[in-house]
């Protein structure tokens, strides 16, 4: 169960550098509308590292158990972790910061370069 103000992980990337890092905003949310399937109260939550990425998911979905492979590539159990006290002071570094900034701009050349070659 998450709570309002986790750190957490999503499994995909190898590295913590690499994997999306999130705050809970808000958990016990429920969905009042007429989405059929919609059952499980929702989790408000942010990406730590981006401004403006805020997102919504039911937390069954976030806690659903990985595959054993992917287990295995990613590190983790589950969709979303929560960080570890030593994850969480990792992320608060200079160092670990600035690798992140460094990636994401990485990330971003690379999504810029594939839209020009589709372009062409």
């Amino acid at each position: 169960m998450f709570q309002k103000g986790d750190l957490c992980k999503h499994f995909k990337g190898e590295t913590l550098v690499e994997k999306n890092i999130y705050e809970v905003l808000e958990t016990g949310v429920i969905y009042t509308g007429e989405c059929e399937g919609m059952q499980g109260s929702l989790v408000v939550y942010r990406n730590v590292f981006q401004e403006g990425k805020v997102f919504t998911r039911e937390e069954r979905d976030l806690l659903a158990e990985l595959s054993p492979d992917k287990q295995e590539k990613f590190h983790q159990r589950t969709r979303v972790e929560k960080l570890t006290p030593e994850e969480i002071a990792t992320i608060q570094t200079e160092a670990f910061k600035q690798a992140k900034l460094a990636y994401m701009q990485q990330k971003m050349e690379e999504k810029r370069e594939a839209e020009a070659q589709t372009e062409r």
